[in-house]
């Protein structure tokens, strides 16, 4: 009966205190929420990805040749282990006139790798249908329509019908269709018609699927590690087939000349023979003309010359045509090697900017709910810890009742993991299903994918359990442990009231002198309890810096196309030539052109940087012709001071100094596209944040290299330009037939802008929940405050103070709390901000720290307002405060 009756009165405790109960369950979900939700989005995220690509059977190997793929490249690909092969055409075409490049697949039934989803009409099954990308329908394309291309080489019909729209598993980014390399350089979408209209026997491209990745997460390091393993040995498989390629283009090509050859020789032999009798009848004529001249003779001259003019026009004819097949031999003899390309899902458009979404959302996930979780459960553990020292008096009278520790202990471990409990699980079951999905929502426009399928991760939930359960819990039993130790007699005896001392306000006399009555007070009661104000302080000052680091990411995130295109990166576009090109040629189409302002010509190779212990890292070398005229096309800084391209020695970008700690004059090992060493001094570190690069003049690379400096790409400086007019320069470049593509830096900000876009939801969502901290801290820190002085606000109402002197009496020390708070927070939000931004970049983007005047204000404004909030609530609170029972004795 006894402990029936204490089961009801610890039920009794959570009705009496329901404010702090629903306090303490709201901040243990906000921080579970933030921290599982978060903790769980990168994982959801890919884990739909994975599940999306396998049930589209994404092919995850794409095997390409310069040189065609042939019956013996399918059979070779058919013997690489756990791999499944298909093969097909693909090719781009170009329609000038509507100044669009499309990228056309082949369709058969009988494939069932890269399976099209049709979102209208249907799959081609006529000759003469095509369904072309969900894209092209904002082009203007539609149903029943005539779609014509003009592909006499590749393709035996011109004019198709238009069945369907679909969306590719090969492209999962609702906009980004890769580079090209005719037209304006960029495709605009994709289309498929059936393999039967493609008049070659030679296929473009092999798809290799691997058995023993499916069901692997696509983005995890399991999946990374095999596929690794499996391009190792595709790659070891067909590592002599270029040879054998080569040998077998020569071999098709010497069988075709070959008859061709021998034909022009024989009718060369015939035309010689013709000549000959030619020759004596012209003789003949000649002697009789002498005799007896007479009109037949002189017809029978005109007809020899007729016959002559002829067969001298059929040997110009074999001769042109012979010379045709010593050039064909010639280019034969020097045909280079063919290569072959192993492309992973990863090299798909839009593919690596998911997953780096995913990335930086993880990265994100380590640190800031972390510290939200922190503030949540140093507010929560303050919470019960208080809410024990309260209930002194009943623990001393339920000691002396002779009730057991045990039993006492129940009603705070019952109330403890009451409001853990259903803080934990709700956090949990809406972290899970909310975020992720939000999250999702926030960026499906940018990607295919139908949705997301939730699921819960252990370890955060675990981790959430853990430190809550401490938080609340902990907090109670080691309270409990202090106080069940003392004697009924001393627990029953109220704690005697702090001394009050001298502040040190008090001994600036100016200020102290000038200060009213109820301000004295309150600056004295702030440092007579300096626990109270020290968490009070702690607590605001976390919502604070959480708002400002939320509010501050978004502007460091946004602010990566701004530091490095125009401070960094001043020219507008990127020229890439083909091997051994016509530079006139280029030169003179980017010369006519009325908005290009300059050019310069440089060398740009992929060079790679190893070290053990790092993963290997890939960096674009730059090397300009001219060192001067560099610094008109890219600044090159350290710490925001300008310094020129050194004519010894090499520049490096920050972020692969960091990764290899590397430093100013030290000497570097650099491995070039064929594996070929070279060392290099390293004369500056320069800031940049996007992508690794490595500078160095002419004259340095033809020393360290002792290699001649060969341009392969032009920079290009110009007046703003739209896009079309981008669109039509990159044509004419590659319309030279020496360019093999045109990167303009518009497009690159653009793709930039959308990527960091993605973020913007998540940093909302950060901010949004710390607001919502923020309130339910300050409201519960203002409970708590007015819960332990209901003696002393009694006693000052008995005074005689009114209502409103009362409110501003606690509101004065809220205001300093606040206020305090909010300072500390802009100090630990730039803090927290920077250790975020390093977390969150990656091995080619590092992060500026930008944080706007607006994070600042959003940051204060919301805690003021919430402050304000809470006020007015107390502000009720107080005016019902019943004087006579708060001012009854405790014996």
């Amino acid at each position: 009966m006894k402990n029936k009756t204490y089961l009801k009165a610890s039920l009794r405790e959570i009705f009496y205190s329901k404010g702090r109960f629903i306090a303490i369950i709201l901040i243990i979900l906000l921080g579970t929420l933030l921290y599982v939700g978060i903790k769980a989005t990168g994982p959801i995220l890919n884990h739909s990805a994975s599940r999306y690509v396998d049930k589209q059977k994404l092919a995850n190997l794409q095997i390409v040749s310069t040189g065609g793929l042939t019956k013996e490249d399918e059979q070779l690909a058919a013997k690489i282990p756990h791999a499944q092969v298909e093969s097909g055409y693909q090719l781009f075409y170009a329609d000038h006139e509507k100044n669009e490049v499309i990228k056309l697949y082949s369709y058969a039934k009988k494939n069932q790798q890269n399976q099209l989803i049709v979102k209208k009409g249907r799959l081609p099954k006529q000759k003469n249908e095509i369904i072309l990308d969900e894209k092209a329908q904002k082009e203007g394309y539609r149903l029943n329509q005539i779609f014509q291309i003009d592909q006499p080489d590749q393709l035996e019909q011109k004019k198709f019908k238009i069945v369907g729209f679909a969306q590719s598993p090969l492209y999962i980014n609702t906009e980004e269709r890769g580079l090209s390399t005719i037209g304006n350089g960029s495709v605009d979408f994709f289309a498929y018609v059936p393999e039967s209209n493609f008049s070659s026997d030679i296929k473009s491209v092999l798809y290799v699927r691997f058995t023993n990745v499916q069901n692997k997460e696509t983005y995890g390091k399991d999946y990374e590690k095999t596929m690794d393993e499996n391009v190792e040995k595709t790659e070891e498989i067909f590592a002599d087939r270029p040879k054998e390629r080569l040998i077998e283009i020569k071999r098709d090509a010497e069988k075709k000349l070959l008859p061709q050859k021998s034909e022009v020789l024989a009718n060369l032999a015939k035309l010689d023979a013709g000549q000959k009798e030619l020759d004596q009848a012209q003789k003949q004529l000649e002697q009789q003309s002498q005799t007896a001249p007479n009109p037949q003779l002189v017809q029978a001259q005109a007809e020899l010359a007729a016959q002559q003019k002829e067969l001298n026009g059929n040997r110009e004819q074999l001769l042109s045509a012979q010379e045709e097949i010593a050039k064909s031999e010639k280019e034969l003899h020097e045909l280079k090697t063919p290569s072959y390309t192993y492309t992973q899902r990863a090299d798909n458009p839009g593919f690596q900017e998911y997953g780096d979404l995913s990335e930086r959302i993880a990265a994100i996930a380590n640190v800031f709910p972390i510290f939200f979780f922190f503030i949540a459960a140093l507010i929560t553990f303050t919470t019960m810890t208080r809410m024990v020292e309260e209930n002194r008096r009943e623990i001393g009278t339920l000691k002396a009742l002779g009730y057991s520790r045990f039993e006492i202990s129940i009603k705070y471990i019952i109330y403890a993991l009451s409001a853990a409990t259903l803080g934990i699980v709700l956090g949990s079951l809406i972290g899970t299903h909310t975020l992720p999905r939000l999250i999702f929502v926030l960026s499906s426009d940018r990607y295919n994918f139908p949705g997301v399928q939730a699921f819960y991760l252990a370890r955060p939930i675990i981790q959430a359990t853990i430190a809550f359960l401490f938080a609340s819990l902990g907090a109670a039993l080691l309270v409990l442990l202090r106080e069940l130790h003392e004697k009924p007699a001393v627990l029953l005896q109220p704690k005697a009231p702090k001394p009050g001392k001298r502040i040190f306000l008090e001994r600036i006399t100016p200020i102290w002198s000038r200060m009213s009555f109820n301000s004295k007070v309150s600056y004295r009661n702030l440092f007579r309890y300096k626990s109270r104000m020290i968490m009070a302080v702690i607590g605001i000052a976390g919502c604070a810096a959480l708002m400002v680091a939320g509010v501050g990411l978004k502007d460091s995130i946004a602010s990566v196309g701004d530091k490095q295109f125009g401070p960094i990166i001043d020219y507008e576009a990127t020229v890439t030539l083909k091997e051994q090109p016509d530079y006139a040629a280029v030169s003179s189409v980017i010369s006519q052109d009325e908005k290009i302002t300059s050019y310069l010509a440089t060398m740009n190779q992929t060079v790679e940087l190893k070290q053990k212990g790092q993963a290997n890292q890939k960096l674009t070398m730059m090397v300009p012709e001219d060192r001067q005229k560099f610094e008109n096309y890219l600044h090159l800084k350290t710490g925001g001071e300008t310094f020129e391209l050194p004519e010894d020695g090499v520049v490096i970008t920050q972020k692969m100094a960091e990764l290899f700690e590397l430093e100013k004059g030290e000497q570097l090992t650099i491995y070039d596209e064929d594996q070929q060493t070279f060392k290099v001094k390293i004369a500056e570190i320069a800031d940049n944040y996007l992508g690794n690069f490595l500078y160095l003049s002419k004259e340095y690379y033809q020393q360290v290299r002792t290699k001649e400096f060969i341009k392969n790409s032009y920079l290009l400086k110009s007046q703003k330009m739209t896009k079309t007019e981008e669109k039509k320069l990159a044509q004419k470049l590659l319309s030279t037939k020496q360019v093999m593509n045109t990167s303009f830096m518009s497009t690159q900000i653009k793709t930039q802008e959308h990527s960091m876009e993605n973020l913007d939801g998540i940093v909302w969502i950060f901010v949004v929940l710390s607001g919502l901290l923020a309130f339910i801290v300050l409201y519960n820190l203002t409970n708590i405050n007015v819960s332990e002085r209901l003696r002393e606000l009694s006693t000052i109402k008995v005074l005689g103070f009114y209502d409103r002197e009362v409110t501003s009496y606690i509101f004065r020390e809220n205001f300093v709390f606040t206020f305090l708070g909010i300072l500390f927070g802009y100090g630990l939000g730039i803090v927290l901000t920077k250790f975020i931004l390093d977390q969150a970049s990656m091995e080619s983007i590092t992060f500026p720290l930008v944080i706007r005047p607006g994070a600042y204000l959003v940051s204060g404004g919301l805690t003021i307002l919430f402050s304000a909030i809470v006020m007015v609530a107390t502000h009720f609170r107080l005016r019902h405060i019943n004087m006579i029972d708060a001012l009854k004795s405790n014996e």
